[in-house]
């Protein structure tokens, strides 16, 4: 796969991540209204917080590979 590739992909996974995340806090919000447990729901987020952050430490490290590999690429992931 081209890194390009490998940026976009994983930039994906970051956004998913983020909609997971929006989702999961809403449901929960969901569950203290209606006066339910919450328990698994919180650790569920935990788990999705713990994979956001491997997506966005990826994501750091495959952007510092294209810089390191080609100094004119920029962050939006074009070269200038």
């Amino acid at each position: 796969m081209v890194l390009a590739d490998e940026i976009e992909l994983v930039k994906g996974h970051v956004r998913m991540g983020e909609q997971h995340l929006l989702r999961q806090h809403e449901l929960i919000a969901q569950l203290e209204r209606d006066n339910l447990p919450t328990r698994p729901a919180i650790d569920f987020l935990h788990q999705l917080e713990d994979m956001q952050a491997l997506h966005r430490l990826h994501l750091s490290r495959l952007l510092r590979k294209a810089v390191d590999s080609n100094p004119s690429f920029t962050m939006s992931g074009h070269p200038d």
